[in-house]
């Protein structure tokens, strides 16, 4: 007995130590990630012709080998966090990284054997107990001479624009369709921006002044107001939520949050938030465009043709669908609009022909052209030396302090279907029938259409017959394929009022309205969170983040200090992943069993709609969206986006990828190296840390590691497992989900304690039933289309995939009885 029980210790201590020994390897594996060219072996690869080795960060966050916690017993265990504070991704809690070691929150366990914080400090990427205190030299408000010196520069600014315009037919003008509103909004957001640029100008004038160090604005640590000054008038208190129990969510977004100063969180017009200070080099406004090493940054187009060529790599998995949907969602949460002139015109700061940037005199404020070499292969034998580029547009400090500049999203933060119904109530109101709670269509000979628009600014032709449609969102017509997920939504949003009415017959028209409107928003709430989202960022970001739907009952996680508002590394980078999974042409297929049939270059259905007066075109697209597979997320972008983008009559476009770059820098994004440190990775070092092909690539256009932008870096990274994307741009896609999911009071899956309009069990149980795959069948012509995918993002052909008849009772079927009254 005795020998057994030496036997049963010696081998209990083998396995402790083996334990031991296999948890220290595996975490220096970790942390050695970035110099092994083959962490990802033996896993499923979306890239399916690897041209180059991308990127290869931790893909699981690094910890410190000082801030691992103790191993106790056979498998380590992290304590617990304290019963009120949430174990959360250490992205969620950006403030760590302006931490010291001994400050850093309590480390905790992430399902995936990954590490998070016990965050207290939420998200805020500083605390105030970090905060220096504001220095006793600072006046407690605003000298006059600073505002007086303000005004002058202001006033200065405005006389001296040169009102040149951007002209129709050229790419930069079929650009600014994207930014395109009412003429009254686009007014509005001239006056914001205007107001905006006014306390940018005095933040910048009182730092000159006061020798503000940039570190304190960027911090948000200038605790100087522009209260009881001329500027004052601009940042007036938040809406008062006077009924915070309305059944509904309003079209702006205002009270979603009903507590005193929260009211226009995630509300159309708001600011974006950010997830680390800016990089603006003044701290205010001014954009990065110096290295780290006092040189320029190299052009953004540079970047652009050394890095991100066009090379054919079709998702092994996914389909166009999925990236359609994708852009959609987009439109729904974002949209930015960049500077105009006093006119509304659109700015330009390219000599004609973009044979120059335009000399000083001319050159309005908000300019930052992208240069082009002279030995650029394709711009360079049209002899074309700027790409024209305007930077976005600004809103007033909302707390009316002294602060950097904020990008402004003019449709709501949330996922509430706002291209379908519009982001204000006017916009709402236009596209309503009020009979039977429809929305207006266009009856195209049986089959309804958006309906038609005489706006000669939403598409890219003044030619007469040209068919041009609207919706709720200015950007409808942008492509084809876009219009086709606007046509499915709004035909489901009239099927699901008609099956209302039917139910409940003596209803009213503002009830059958807004009922529809209500399970169409949880409809795609459910797509995004059950379909969409695993697909992108795999599933154990899915867990980590707490985004997984509820199989039953209601969902928990609602939390009213939850901004919900966009940041601006998830629009500006992250989320513009989507870019690198288009294709550059659709190929039509006009039945299941056909090859072929016709094979359209998207930029000649960019802002051309006629095609969907074809009888049967509709179905023939979503046939193809389905069945064509998009690209895979990596660092070739289609020569349609790269160069031809809204190219018009032009023999040459816009480079979407270079837009991208520059719009980055344009909003003070940091470098990619600061992100790979907020989530707990080692920051790159050099060049040769990577592998060999990147690193050498890198080192032409970057003169250093923290030179790397964010979107070409997220680019770079090889796919999470089961996910499309890299961990960099997993984790802020997650994160900015997360912010959605918490930080929206009228979220599907919340109950009634919470959520004022709560869908009862019965209702939920039927809204988790909707598919993609449903909403296709329900919503199709049904010409030529008649089967669908049973996963609808996934390619057919894909294992385990299969075609499903859209009468098959395998099928789910969303029974609207349950809203019988």
């Amino acid at each position: 007995m005795f020998r057994v029980s030496i036997y049963v210790v010696l081998i209990l201590h083998i396995v402790l130590v083996t334990q031991i020994s296999l948890r220290v390897a595996a975490f220096s594996l970790r942390q050695n990630d970035l110099t092994s060219e083959n962490n990802e072996s033996g896993r499923t690869h979306v890239h399916t012709t690897p041209a180059s080795k991308p990127l290869l960060p931790p893909e699981d966050g690094g910890m410190s080998h000082h801030d691992m916690p103790p191993i106790s017993g056979l498998l380590r265990k992290c304590a617990p966090c304290p019963d009120t504070v949430l174990c959360v991704p250490q992205i969620q809690c950006p403030a760590h990284v302006r931490m010291h070691d001994h400050e850093k929150p309590q480390i905790c366990d992430l399902p995936g054997d990954k590490f998070g914080y016990c965050c207290t400090s939420g998200q805020n990427h500083t605390v105030s107990n970090q905060n220096k205190a504001r220095r006793s030299t600072l006046p407690l408000i605003l000298p006059v001479d600073v505002l007086e010196e303000a005004r002058k520069n202001f006033k200065h600014l405005m006389q001296d624009i040169a009102q040149i315009p951007v002209h129709p037919g050229q790419p930069d003008f079929t650009h600014g369709i994207m930014f395109h509103s009412t003429p009254q909004e686009d007014l509005h957001q001239q006056q914001l921006s205007n107001n905006a640029l006014q306390q940018v100008i005095t933040s910048q004038v009182f730092s000159k002044k006061e020798h503000v160090p940039v570190d304190d604005f960027i911090t948000n640590n200038v605790h100087v107001k522009f209260t009881k000054t001329p500027l004052g008038r601009h940042c007036g208190p938040p809406p008062i939520c006077r009924n915070i129990n309305d059944t509904y969510r309003s079209f702006d977004g205002t009270c979603n949050n009903p507590l005193p100063h929260r009211s226009l969180w995630g509300a159309a017009g708001q600011p974006m938030e950010r997830l680390l200070p800016p990089a603006y080099e003044d701290g205010i406004w001014m954009p990065r465009m110096h290295s780290t090493d006092g040189s320029h940054l190299v052009s953004a187009r540079e970047v652009s043709r050394a890095l991100l060529s066009d090379i054919d790599r079709p998702h092994s998995k996914y389909n166009l669908l999925l990236m359609q949907f994708g852009q959609l969602l987009a439109h729904d949460i974002s949209q930015t609009a960049s500077v105009r002139l006093e006119n509304g015109e659109l700015v330009q700061c390219c000599t004609p022909g973009g044979l120059s940037h335009l000399p000083p005199h001319q050159t309005h404020f908000a300019c930052m052209p992208i240069s082009v070499s002279p030995d650029d292969e394709f711009y360079g034998s049209f002899g074309v030396r700027c790409l024209n580029f305007v930077r976005l547009g600004l809103v007033p400090s909302p707390d009316c302090q002294l602060s950097y500049g904020k990008q402004r999203s003019k449709v709501t933060h949330f996922v509430d279907a706002s291209p379908v119904y519009g982001s204000n109530e006017q916009m709402a109101q236009s596209l309503r029938t009020f009979h039977g709670g429809r929305l207006s269509m266009f009856d195209d000979f049986g089959r309804q259409l958006l309906p038609l628009t005489r706006d000669r600014k939403a598409c890219d032709s003044d030619e007469p017959g040209k068919t041009c449609f609207k919706s709720g969102d200015g950007r409808t017509n942008q492509i084809v394929s876009l219009i086709t997920l606007h046509i499915l939504l709004a035909r489901e949003h009239n099927r699901v009022a008609d099956a209302l009415a039917i139910l409940n017959p003596s209803a009213s028209d503002e009830w059958l309205f807004q009922e529809a409107r209500r399970i169409v928003i949880a409809e795609m709430q459910h797509i995004t969170y059950n379909e969409y989202l695993p697909a992108i960022i795999g599933p154990m970001a899915m867990k980590r983040f707490r985004l997984v739907p509820q199989h039953h009952g209601y969902a928990q996680g609602y939390n009213i200090d939850i901004n919900p508002a966009i940041t601006n590394e998830f629009s500006g980078a992250a989320f513009r992943m989507g870019h690198s999974t288009v294709d550059g042409k659709f190929r039509i297929h006009r039945s299941q069993k056909s090859n072929i049939d016709e094979v359209i270059n998207i930029p000649d259905v960019m802002f051309n709609p006629s095609r969907m007066r074809k009888q049967e075109f509709y179905d023939d697209m979503l046939r193809t969206l389905y069945t064509q597979p998009m690209q895979s997320v990596d660092s070739f972008i289609t020569q349609g986006l790269s160069r031809f983008l809204f190219h018009g009559h032009s023999p040459f476009g816009l480079d979407l990828a270079a837009i991208n770059i520059q719009r980055g820098r344009d909003q003070g994004l940091r470098s990619y190296n600061d992100y790979l440190e907020v989530m707990g990775q080692r920051k790159l070092q050099s060049f040769g840390q990577l592998p060999s092909e990147v690193g050498a690539k890198l080192a032409r256009v970057y003169h250093t590691t923290d030179d790397i932008d964010l979107w070409v870096g997220g680019l770079l990274e090889k796919p999470v497992e089961n996910g499309c994307v890299g961990n960099t741009f997993a984790e802020i896609i997650a994160d900015q989900f997360a912010r959605f999911k918490q930080g929206d009071r009228y979220f599907y899956e919340y109950n009634s304690t919470v959520n004022p309009g709560a869908f009862n069990l019965t209702q939920l149980h039927e809204l988790r039933k909707v598919t993609m795959a449903r909403l296709v069948c329900d919503n199709a012509d049904h010409l030529t289309l008649n089967s669908v995918p049973l996963a609808a993002f996934v390619r057919p052909d894909f294992a385990g995939n299969s075609m499903i008849r859209c009468d098959d009772p395998n099928l789910p079927v969303v029974n609207l009885n349950a809203w019988r009254v």
